[in-house]
């Protein structure tokens, strides 16, 4: 009889073959990356729901795995050159015998959005980002991160995975076909209980965060929307990540944002905290450039006119800050 393992037949799984003395694991990538995502729900839910530390940090490193694989494998689908580091010098040869270093998993992201013109979208990119520097600490620094952000961070990129399964990679395979429903019909069973986890806590916090929802962001941790502003060390009260100082927070904003610029200094509080284009639990659609300090919205105001970037109150005039006044008044004494 074969082996069952976790609910799922390990034989069927692995499909070794013996040549002689050396079993030969005929995985190709979409069934190598279906396994890692088994793997990560066996140790997400293992524990009726509450898995322990170790459980999440394999859950953390398999499902990494699984969406580094299976992003791979519709680059490659599209063409074998472009899970290269870099396609202009690859081989053939080299490809066959996979003797190569191949792209990062966001360069696949970007590569499956330019090239292959595919709608990953802002996102999902963060959560596969935030998933993908948690593997790293786990692996290299022992990191020993909160269990309700692992959740939250599994979640999202779970939900994304099963559908980027089935649109980009289900409808063209042929012998594996089979194999990929059976799995996918497991696992989309299995994520609705890793998501009641998250959906559980969420909404045991709606209460609390609701007359602070003009002052509550998304957190750069789990991406949920709890981390309350306004505070000398912003925490979220989902996964219990800290922002040491509203300065940090701004920081961590503005990179959720994708915004380049940097966080800009409050006139009133005389802190470099303030965060631009910020969204607010109360108007996820708004962005807003608000000092994460003393809560101060500067959306309406101007910049200096002499190009300081110090925020002017939009009735001054002329536009420009008082330090800049003080020089031109100096010059002319």
């Amino acid at each position: 009889m074969r082996e069952q393992r976790n609910g799922h037949d390990s034989a069927a799984e692995t499909r070794g073959k013996v040549v002689g003395q050396q079993r030969d694991m005929d995985f190709t990538p979409v069934r190598n990356g279906m396994d890692f995502l088994l793997s990560a729900f066996d140790h997400l839910s293992q524990r009726g729901g509450e898995p322990g530390a170790r459980d999440l940090k394999y859950a953390v490193l398999h499902l990494q795995a699984a969406v580094e694989v299976l992003l791979k494998a519709r680059l490659i689908r599209e063409h074998w050159s472009l899970v290269f580091s870099d396609p202009g010098k690859a081989k053939r040869s080299e490809y066959d015998k996979g003797s190569f270093h191949s792209c990062t998993v966001l360069g696949a992201v970007d590569r499956l959005n330019n090239i292959v013109a595919l709608q990953i979208s802002q996102e999902q990119r963060k959560a596969i980002s935030n998933l993908a520097d948690t593997r790293n600490a786990l692996t290299h620094l022992g990191h020993t991160g909160s269990a309700y952000a692992v959740e939250a961070q599994a979640a999202l990129v779970l939900d994304f995975l099963l559908t980027f399964i089935h649109e980009e990679l289900r409808p063209v395979l042929s012998s594996e076909g089979p194999y990929v429903e059976t799995t996918m019909d497991q696992l989309n069973a299995r994520l609705l209980d890793v998501k009641s986890l998250v959906k559980h806590r969420s909404q045991r916090l709606m209460q609390q965060l609701a007359p602070l929802s003009d002052r509550t962001i998304q957190c750069p941790e789990c991406q949920q929307w709890a981390v309350v502003v306004g505070e000398d060390a912003p925490t979220c009260r989902f996964c219990l990540f800290v922002c040491e100082t509203p300065q940090q927070a701004a920081v961590h904003q503005m990179e959720l944002e994708a915004n380049t610029g940097d966080v800009e200094l409050c006139p009133s509080c005389d802190a470099y905290s303030v965060a631009l284009g910020v969204r607010v639990a109360k108007n996820k659609t708004a962005h807003l450039d608000i000092c994460l300090g003393c809560l101060t919205d500067y959306t309406a105001w101007r910049h200096c006119d002499m190009g300081c970037e110090t925020f002017v109150h939009p009735e001054a005039e002329p536009s420009l800050c008082e330090a800049c006044l003080t020089d031109i008044a100096d010059q002319f004494h």
